[in-house]
Order: structure tokens, then sequence, then C-alpha cells
């Protein structure tokens, strides 16, 4: 009896020795989602159809974990986990675009397959969409300008009957902003109008940077932007299947 109960000890003990290797086992394969790559959005066959018509596709992406890779396979739980570090390696690489929402339509246990969109834009603290544009060793954005023979800028934005140096500021101390004067107003004053940069080029020769549209949260706010996700794209109804109208 003693010997029978050691017996089934012994086996109990083998299955739990068993299970831990496993569980190490698969911990030791499995890959971790960066922060970047959990801010993305897995969309699923019918939510794609609407965020193609309203997001930008941005490409192709893939994600895959080799054969071999894992020191255990055992049946279902194992290749779960090849697949687990096939989806983190994707969602990874369409953040690195700037994707918002991923579509995975191919894939198997060592590879995946999806299409990255961003459904997000930047903008400014108006609510208009962000631009390129040349910023100056000052920080402020280069604009067209009016000047003299003599070089001397004629006709500048400024706030009149109080202190401001840009319109919001000078509404809020009761003054009044006064844009500054455009092309056609400055050439009938008889000055010269100075363009704004429209290139990387023409920025770089005034000893300036050029800044680009942007394309990820980051780089949106580091313009003094903010960066606007299309929440509704996945929240409006699917539209009915023909034939079958109420």
């Amino acid at each position: 009896m003693k010997n029978g109960k050691r017996g089934m000890l012994f086996i109990k003990s083998g299955l739990i020795f068993i299970s831990l290797l496993n569980i190490l086992a698969l911990a030791s394969c499995s890959s971790t989602l960066s922060t970047r790559a959990s801010r993305v959005r897995l969309i699923s066959a019918m939510q794609a159809h609407q965020v193609e018509s309203e997001c930008e596709f941005l490409a192709n992406v893939t994600g895959s974990y080799p054969r071999g890779g894992c020191c255990l396979c055992l049946g279902y739980p194992g290749c779960w986990t090849y697949n687990n570090n096939a989806l983190n390696e994707l969602l990874d690489h369409a953040a690195e675009l700037g994707a918002t929402h991923v579509f995975v339509n191919l894939g198997n246990n060592q590879e995946l397959r999806g299409e990255a969109y961003r459904c997000a834009v930047c903008q400014d603290e108006y609510g208009m969409p962000d631009v390129s544009y040349c910023e100056l060793p000052d920080g402020s954005r280069d604009k067209g300008f009016c000047q003299d023979a003599d070089g001397n800028v004629k006709g500048q934005a400024h706030c009149e009957g109080a202190i401001g140096t840009n319109k919001k500021e000078c509404e809020e101390n009761c003054g009044e902003w006064v844009p500054a004067v455009d092309q056609k107003t400055c050439e009938t004053w008889g000055f010269i109008w100075i363009p704004e940069a429209k290139s990387p080029e023409d920025c770089e020769t005034r000893g300036s940077i050029w800044r680009p549209i942007a394309k990820d949260k980051v780089t949106c706010e580091s313009k003094g932007g903010i960066w606007v996700i299309n929440e509704d794209v996945l929240r409006r109804a699917p539209s009915p299947v023909k034939g079958k109208e109420d």
C-alpha cells in the first residue's frame, strides 16, 4: 500500500516537473510586446473596409518567428507562442511606420502578414492640419515677408493696444491683432516680397531646419501640435448588405 502511494506521488511530481519545464521553455522563447506596438489596434475583416476608405494606407507589414527558435514546441500551446511572437513583431513593424491600425490577413504558425494604416492626423491649436515648413534658428516658422530696398522688414504682424507676440496672447490681453501684409499689398507699396522657403533645400540655404508633416505622435507634439486619432472609424455601423435593407 505504501509502495502504491509512493508511486503515485512520484508520478505527480514528475508531471509537475514536466509542466514547469514547458512553462519555462515557452517563457524563454516568448517575445515582449513593445510600448509602441501596444498602441496599434488590431481590426477585423469587417472593420478593414471602413478603415481602408477613411485612413491612409502605409504599407504591408510582416512578422515572423523562425522554426527552431524555441527549445520546445509541445503541441498547440508551443505553436501558439510562435504565432504570438510573430504578431508582436508585426505590430512593432507597423508602429515603426507610424500606423495606428493593422489588419492581419495572412499567416501561419511562423509568419503573419497584414496591412498597416494611419487613422490619425496632427493638428495645430486651431484644429488645422499640420503642414511642412521651414523653422528659423529662433524656433519660429519661416513665412513670406515684405522688405524695402535697404532690407528693412515692412508690415510685420503685431498687437495693437496691448502686449502680445501672437494672436491668442494679444486677444487675451484685450488687444487687436494686426496680421502681416500679404504679397499683393507689399508690392502695391513698392516693396520687395521675400517668399517663404518651400523645400528642404531652400530652407537649408537660410541656415534653418525643415520640419516635414508629422507622421507620428512624438513628432507632432515636438512641433507643438495635437495628435488626433480617428476614434469614430471603428464605431460606425457597417453598411447594410444589398437586398437586406429594412
